[in-house]
């Protein structure tokens, strides 16, 4: 029986040994990437995922049960004294976590 999906994760690296645990110990097979995320520059693992439709939410469900945000604090050099002035450290709260998950119908499957 062919995949009717390809699930597309995109997680942070430390949600992603986790999940990728879980996918094996389900045996739900899965290619992984390394990605980079844009925003805060940090490692991200991108899962391919071949799915049939009858697994397809149990694999959302894991998914999301492994990749929740949470709060964090980051150091951020902000300008005590504008336009220029010396920079102090400061902490500043962001949410990290979670994941983005694209879901593309497969109309042709090979496997060589």
């Amino acid at each position: 029986m062919k995949p009717t999906s390809l699930l597309i994760c995109v997680v942070r690296d430390q949600d992603a040994l986790k999940l990728v645990d879980i996918l094996r110990e389900k045996q739900i097979s899965f290619t992984k990437l390394a990605s980079t995320g844009g925003f805060l520059r940090e490692g991200n693992t991108t899962l391919l995922i071949g799915i049939h439709e009858a697994k397809k939410n149990e694999v959302i469900d894991l998914i999301r049960s492994q990749c929740e945000h949470r709060e964090e604090y980051i150091e951020s050099a902000i300008p005590v004294n504008e336009p220029i002035g010396p920079y102090v450290p400061q902490q500043v709260k962001v949410i990290r976590g979670g994941g983005v998950l694209f879901e593309v119908p497969i109309e042709r499957y090979e496997r060589f």
